[in-house]
């Protein structure tokens, strides 16, 4: 018997060497089947995120399209109504700000590349953005903070425009018409026809807009929130110009983000404040998908970033 149990004994552990080896490379597959299972399961959230956010938005962007192309092929100077608008330019851009909806900042930046809106009402419509926070709010019953946002971002859109069309004023002279830059020559996209001038057009920048927009809800996700609040300084007078950066992340989910942060305690009022006057979201991917964009909007952008930190720090001084 023990020279039985001597011969079988080596075979015995042999196999039992080989059966732990295949549970383990199994237990690997598995956890690696886990990982891309989950990591799949995170991009189809981000892009079907995404594409809800592009949809929202479609309407508004074709509906502005299609006025721009009748104002490039149908009228050969510059309009008296958008002269004379000029002057209230940012009380009315800080009031569409004021409307949660993402696509009224890309709306903005496209009448503003095609010369339609002043650099100042630019600036006052993305100082009022708020996109999704305000809805986030309302859900969470914050009804008194809801409407001190509201009345501190439209005070700090227009005072922030009407400084910035005092500055340029004062930078290139009073009988100058630098508001208003009117090229009536069509869209200078090689458009022949209103399919090609709207539609295109249109299709082209929600495009553009899609994948910004998933690659940047996709970095939030794989950042996370708990690290989000640990980098904005929590408590400190620094948190609003940290905020004003994060705000410039061209996404609609940063405004849920800022909210989020809120609401939990990790930031202040001050740091909501700057964070959402300078989410614009879709706006900034507008302007600077096209490299005459960039040059034209990087120091409005810079500007608006700004605004937002002073403003925020004010808040944050008043409101904490």
């Amino acid at each position: 018997m023990q020279n039985v149990g001597f011969c079988f004994s080596p075979c015995h552990r042999l196999n039992h060497c080989v059966i732990m080896k295949i549970k383990f490379v199994c237990l690997i597959f598995n956890d690696s089947v886990f990982e891309v299972t989950k990591l799949f399961e995170l991009l189809l959230h981000t892009f079907s995120h995404a594409l809800e956010d592009v949809i929202k938005a479609a309407p508004i962007l074709l509906a502005v399209y299609a006025l721009l192309y009748w104002i490039e092929n149908k009228l050969r100077s510059t309009p008296a109504l958008l002269e004379r608008a000029a002057e209230f330019g940012p009380v009315v851009g800080a009031i569409a700000g004021l409307i949660p909806q993402c696509g009224f900042s890309a709306a903005a930046s496209a009448l503003f590349l095609d010369g339609f809106l002043a650099p100042a009402t630019l600036v006052a419509v993305f100082l009022a953005t708020s996109d999704e926070a305000i809805p986030v709010l309302l859900a969470d019953g914050a009804l008194a903070e809801t409407g001190l946002l509201l009345a501190s971002k439209f005070v700090l859109a227009v005072a922030g425009g009407y400084a910035l069309k005092l500055l340029m004023h004062r930078k290139k002279g009073a009988n100058q018409n630098y508001e208003i830059e009117l090229e009536m020559e069509g869209c200078g996209c090689g458009c022949s026809g209103p399919f090609e001038g709207i539609v295109l057009r249109t299709l082209r920048i929600l495009v553009i807009l899609l994948l910004f927009c998933a690659a940047t809800d996709l970095a939030i996700e794989l950042i996370g929130t708990e690290r989000m609040s640990a980098l904005l300084l929590s408590g400190s007078l620094l948190q609003p110009i940290i905020c004003a950066c994060v705000g410039l992340i061209p996404s609609c989910a940063v405004s849920v983000l800022l909210a989020e942060l809120y609401l939990s305690g990790a930031i202040g009022f001050g740091g909501l404040i700057a964070g959402l006057s300078t989410g614009a979201g879709f706006g900034y991917m507008v302007l600077f998908s096209s490299e005459e964009g960039r040059k034209r909007a990087l120091p409005f952008v810079g500007a608006t970033w700004v605004f937002a930190a002073i403003g925020g720090i004010i808040c944050q001084l008043l409101f904490g």
